[in-house]
C-alpha cells in the first residue's frame, strides 16, 4: 500500500476519498450554492409573510386569499427547510469523508518503506482484520483475510506493473509463518 502511495498518491487519494477532488469540489461548490439560494429564499418568504399579514390586517388583502398566499408560503417554507436540512448533512459527510482520507493518508505517509511492523503501526493504521477458516492449497494451509483500514475501511488496490511485488513474511511463532502476497484476481 505505502508503495501504491509513493508512485501514484493521486490515485490512491481518490481512492481513499472514495471519489475525485474535482468532482467532489464541483459538488460541494453546488450543493453550497443551492444551500445559500434556499437560505435566501426563506428569508424572503418570511418578509413577504410579514407583509401579507400586514396587507390582511390593513383590508387590502382577504381573508380568504391570505390563508391560500400563507398556507403557499409555508409549504414552500416546509420543502426548503427539508432541503437545507439534507443539503447539510451531505456537506457535512463530504468534510467528514475528506478528514478522514487525510487522516488515514498521513498515517500511510508516515510508514512509508517499513523494516518491520509494530504493534504502534498496527494500531494506528488498522481497525480489524477479518480473518476466514483455513484451506489447504499446494500441501500449505491458505487463510484468507480482510483488512480494515482505520477511517476508510477496506481498500483494494488496483494492479499496476511498476509496483514490486510484496511479500511480507512475519514469523509468528514456531513452526508458523504469515506470508502476505496481494490479492491476485482470477
Amino acid at each position: 500500500m505505502t508503495a501504491f502511495a509513493n508512485l501514484h498518491e493521486k490515485k490512491f487519494v481518490e481512492m481513499v476519498s472514495g471519489f475525485s477532488k474535482q468532482a467532489e469540489e464541483s459538488g460541494i461548490k453546488r450543493k453550497e450554492k443551492e444551500l445559500n439560494r434556499l437560505t435566501s429564499r426563506n428569508k424572503e418568504i418570511d418578509k413577504l409573510f410579514e407583509r401579507l399579514y400586514e396587507d390582511n390586517v390593513s383590508g387590502k388583502v382577504n381573508d380568504e386569499r391570505f390563508y391560500k398566499m400563507s398556507a403557499n408560503y409555508e409549504s414552500e417554507q416546509g420543502e426548503s427547510d427539508k432541503r437545507i436540512k439534507i443539503l447539510c448533512e451531505e456537506l457535512q459527510e463530504n468534510n467528514s469523508k475528506k478528514y478522514a482520507a487525510d487522516n488515514f493518508i498521513s498515517i500511510v505517509r508516515k510508514y512509508t518503506n517499513p523494516t518491520e511492523i509494530t504493534q504502534i503501526m498496527l494500531s494506528e493504521m488498522i481497525e480489524k482484520i477479518e480473518v476466514y477458516h483455513a484451506e489447504k492449497a499446494n500441501g500449505l494451509a491458505v487463510q484468507r483475510l480482510n483488512i480494515h483500514y482505520n477511517f476508510v475501511g477496506e481498500i483494494e488496490l488496483p494492479e499496476v506493473a511498476e509496483l514490486p511485488e510484496v511479500t511480507a513474511k512475519i514469523h509468528t511463532r514456531k513452526g508458523v509463518d504469515v506470508v502476505y502476497s496481494p490479492k491476485k484476481a482470477g
